[in-house]
């Protein structure tokens, strides 16, 4: 198991192993993926992953960890991992090249689930740095895109423009609204706000929800009065459904993605099941099996031992890095 060094991969970790625990699964080893580069850190890291008799890694960490740990990864030319990815990588486009393939290929991970924001392209269409001048995010989305400066304001250094550039064929991956994920689970979460503003601005006192049965006032909300709101709403948004659990949790879906190559001979992000976390218990997870390519485009499911020396039904202990 390979993690970054920020609480998202010990969180996460600590998660998986304790589902883990009195399963047959074991764990051959644990690595912290350095956040700034450290090359003999990584080298460590790599010379574990080659003499490990487990060919299966899992990885909770961002791409941006991710790239330096990959580039040296390809140099020393290591083949026969299995990547299990989390889904802070696993629709990282950065790794999509040809050359990755080898490395890469057949990688498997659960993905935030996609889904449509009806006319978010058109809009986007026509949104630039005039028409949100204050707005500091497009200037540095147009200095990205067009390598300028379209506010005379700003500090950089780079040209100034005009911020009314047309949109160009590179900037497909800022433009291509079809599947989002991330952007899709932001608008799902302005309807849940919208909707518990709704339902705090409509309250009726007696019995209103907070102490004597009072309403909040419109003009004094305090975060934890919407919170409560947010907590209790329940809506639909696209044929899903959207409510959230006394954690405070939402409903999880995910999408299963298996990492295939493209007829370009690109790696491709390729459905193969889903987790819905509304079905009933044993109902949640479906996967397509016969759709899966796993690593060194194989169809068989790859095998992965702790050590030789382990029994069936037994499991070695973990060798844990400790930051």
């Amino acid at each position: 198991m390979l993690l970054c060094d920020r609480e998202y991969g010990q969180f996460a970790a600590e998660g998986l192993l304790r589902e883990l625990r009195g399963t047959k699964v074991c764990g051959a080893y644990q690595k912290i993926i350095p956040l700034v580069y450290d090359r003999q850190r990584i080298q460590e890291i790599l010379q574990v992953m080659r003499s490990s008799s487990a060919k299966v890694v899992v990885v909770f960490s961002a791409e941006v960890e991710m790239i330096p740990l990959m580039r040296d990864y390809i140099k020393q030319n290591i083949t026969g991992i299995q990547w299990i990815a989390s889904e802070a990588w696993v629709t990282a486009s950065v790794f999509t090249g040809s050359k990755y393939y080898p490395y890469l290929g057949g990688t498997i991970g659960l993905g935030i689930r996609k889904g449509h924001i009806p006319r978010l392209s058109d809009y986007l269409l026509t949104v630039n740095p005039q028409t949100y001048p204050n707005d500091l995010l497009f200037e540095e989305l147009w200095e990205a895109l067009y390598g300028c400066r379209p506010s005379i304001s700003s500090s950089s250094s780079v040209p100034l423009c005009t911020g009314q550039e047309p949109l160009l064929e590179q900037h497909s991956a800022f433009m291509n609204t079809s599947s989002p994920r991330v952007a899709y689970n932001v608008y799902k979460a302005v309807y849940a706000i919208a909707h518990s503003l709704h339902n705090l601005l409509v309250c009726q006192p007696k019995p209103g929800p907070f102490k004597n049965d009072t309403c909040v006032q419109n003009n004094n909300v305090q975060p934890w009065q919407l919170q409560y709101y947010l907590q209790e709403v329940r809506f639909k948004i696209a044929g899903e459904e959207v409510d959230f659990d006394q954690k405070g949790d939402s409903i999880p879906y995910y999408d299963i993605i298996s990492w295939q190559m493209g007829v370009d001979g690109k790696i491709k992000f390729v459905n193969v099941g889903l987790f819905d976390g509304s079905k009933p218990p044993g109902k949640e997870l479906v996967i397509q099996e016969d759709r899966i390519v796993w690593a060194g485009h194989q169809r068989e499911v790859p095998v992965s031992i702790c050590s030789a020396s382990c029994l069936p039904g037994t499991r070695k202990a973990i060798r844990k890095e400790v930051p």
